[in-house]
């Protein structure tokens, strides 16, 4: 096997919460040599990766990112961690570090990489972002529509840019990969499809039939949305029929908004430590999702640990999701609480469900496979095979800005 030298950049640290890079950087490490650079700093990154940079966003540097605004294709959200010391950090690794690969994931990370160096990057967008904020505006307040419609078009030229410039570029789904060819019909783009980690995320012996959980970053504005419309208008319809079955909604940083929404029933339980056993103890896992890009890693560790899953059209976008066999989809309140109530009414099909659930994640997301696909796409970026010496491209190219 031939090694490769890499370099990551990301916008989040690996880590159980930042899975995609936490799951393939993990899987390579053994492999090959992989230094990080990234926003924000996690202990389990840390312990991974001792020798990791981390950095975040400073008073100055968000007064100096200001100088970006008049630029209509400078996304606002990469405003929002500029960093003056981690541009320098990635300048100074790419000209001293003799890196085969320079992996960039995210466009807020991307912006940090001197556009020198584009033409050789590897860059992971994992979404479309302009589609994900496009989508997102109908749903927010009235002042905050005006912003994601702003910051669509922003990204949208942003990735425009990236795909001109940028030497293969990856994303999680076949909607992604398509919502960016309509920006560039001939830029180089590849599916990668999101890894799960099937230790962590396994079926449980036991379980609380009635418990209905719904998981995920809650400080995001999806899953924020998701969260309001399953207790506002799909819980009270569940309650009718089963008066005793409790929903659960776990995930960090849930707002006041959600956190006051709690009663009897209902609980938000802000973030845990193991998700996987959360999980795994329900018995039916739910993904309201009123829009969405990628691949919900939600939906795939709900499957991994053979629950099934009720879910929206716009959740399930590519992924193989069975309808009647892994779980079901519904778009309105009503429909989404009939099929939440199925489940807790037959055990027996929502085991079927969930076992066939398990089976599709063992085949189709399974790590070993996909870091396989990612390193095949490292060989391809510099013009080599596993085997075959290769000569190391980056360390020649200048990053002075």
């Amino acid at each position: 096997m031939n090694s490769l030298r890499i370099l990551y950049i990301g916008a989040n640290p690996p880590s159980p919460i930042a899975v995609r890079p936490w799951l393939f950087l993990g899987a390579l490490a053994s492999r090959h040599e992989i230094d990080l650079i990234t926003l924000g700093a996690r202990p389990e990154t840390l312990q991974l990766w001792p020798g990791a940079r981390a950095f975040s966003a400073r008073p100055l540097d968000r007064i100096r990112a200001l100088r970006h605004a008049p630029d209509r294709a400078f996304p606002l959200q990469a405003m929002a961690v500029e960093s003056r010391t981690m541009a320098g950090a990635i300048r100074e690794a790419v000209d001293h570090g003799g890196y085969d690969v320079v992996h960039v994931e995210h466009a807020r990370a991307l912006h940090l990489v001197t556009r020198e160096l584009w033409p050789s990057v590897l860059f992971d967008a994992v979404d479309c972002l302009h589609e994900l904020f496009r989508q997102a505006a109908p749903f927010q307040s009235r002042g905050m529509r005006r912003v994601f419609l702003m910051e669509a078009g922003r990204l949208a030229r942003f990735e425009t840019r990236a795909l001109h410039e940028t030497r293969k570029v990856l994303v999680a789904s076949r909607r992604d990969a398509t919502g960016l060819q309509r920006l560039d019909p001939s830029a180089p783009i590849s599916v990668l499809h999101n890894p799960v980690d099937l230790k962590r995320f396994k079926p449980a012996l036991e379980r609380a039939r009635e418990t209905v959980v719904f998981t995920g970053k809650m400080s995001y504005h999806a899953n924020r949305v998701a969260a309001c419309w399953l207790i506002d208008e799909i819980w009270p319809l569940v309650q009718r029929r089963h008066p005793h079955a409790r929903l659960l909604i776990a995930g960090a940083r849930p707002p006041a908004s959600l956190l006051k929404r709690q009663r009897p029933g209902v609980e938000v339980t802000g973030y845990v430590p193991d998700l996987g056993k959360v999980i795994s103890a329900a018995g039916v896992a739910v993904a309201p999702l009123r829009y969405a890009v990628g691949i919900q890693n939600k939906v795939l560790e709900a499957m991994a640990c053979a629950i099934p899953v009720v879910t929206t059209s716009a959740a399930v976008g590519d992924l193989g999701f069975e309808e009647g066999g892994h779980g079901f989809v519904a778009d309105d309140a009503r429909t989404f609480a009939e099929r939440i109530s199925w489940l807790l009414d037959d055990s027996r099909t929502a085991a079927d469900m969930g076992e066939a659930g398990r089976a599709y994640v063992e085949r189709h997301h399974a790590i070993d496979r996909l870091a396989g696909e990612l390193e095949q796409h490292y060989y391809d970026l510099i013009g080599t095979t596993a085997d075959q010496p290769q000569t190391r491209k980056v360390e020649a190219i200048s990053c002075v800005s």
